[in-house]
């Protein structure tokens, strides 16, 4: 073997560099979207941010819509609490507690481009449907999950009641909590998770 051979990088595979390209591409529209919002953000901006042509774009997002779903799915993946199996209700209600404190930083960051997403799918009946089918299949498997770990029994109401419950108090109390921290303390989230385990709290500072 020649001292050339030997030193030669490893090819990467065509699929590593498509993988690459997407996520810059991600990112790149991430970084718009927070400064700019999502009706303002252009393809011809998440090229240029990405230092990439526009038909790069093309070649890995069939428009701009899946792009723009790809961001959402990234920076609204669910929060997923540290659980296992043993664990009570109310301690898997308290771990949840935990989880959504946790992700306020990440979430003040991206509050801005996430509520101009919600506010585009109101108004785009197509894109809509694709967020209500990915929501769809997220609840079914965090209803199963949910029971593998839990007795129906134990929980307050069907599994496929409560995982939309609670997504959706999550979502109102992580928005009250960036709009409004001084009303919407930790304390504040700790208790409604309690309360939807039974418990009661006490009166917050």
């Amino acid at each position: 073997m020649s001292s050339a051979a030997a030193i030669e990088p490893r090819r990467q595979p065509k699929g590593d560099k498509r993988a690459r390209t997407r996520a810059k591409l991600v990112q790149a529209a991430i970084e718009l979207v927070r400064e700019k919002g999502f009706e303002r953000t252009t393809l011809a901006d998440v090229a240029q941010r990405a230092g990439v042509t526009t038909g790069a774009i093309y070649g890995n997002f069939a428009n701009r819509d899946e792009l723009f779903l790809a961001v959402a799915h990234v920076r609204a993946a669910p929060i997923i609490p540290q659980v296992h199996a043993g664990m009570s209700f109310a301690e898997h209600m308290r771990a949840l507690a935990e989880a959504v404190v946790a992700a306020v930083p990440a979430r003040r960051d991206a509050i801005f481009g996430t509520l101009s997403f919600q506010a585009y799918t109101l108004t785009h009946e197509e894109i809509r449907q694709q967020v209500l089918a990915n929501s769809a299949e997220v609840y079914r498997r965090t209803a199963r999950g949910m029971l593998a770990l839990l007795r129906p029994e134990d929980l307050p109401m069907p599994a496929e009641t409560l995982v939309r419950v609670l997504h959706a108090m999550t979502d109102g109390l992580l928005l009250k909590r960036i709009q409004m921290p001084e009303l919407v303390p930790d304390e504040v989230i700790y208790a409604a998770f309690a309360a939807i385990a039974g418990e009661r709290s006490p009166e917050p500072s």
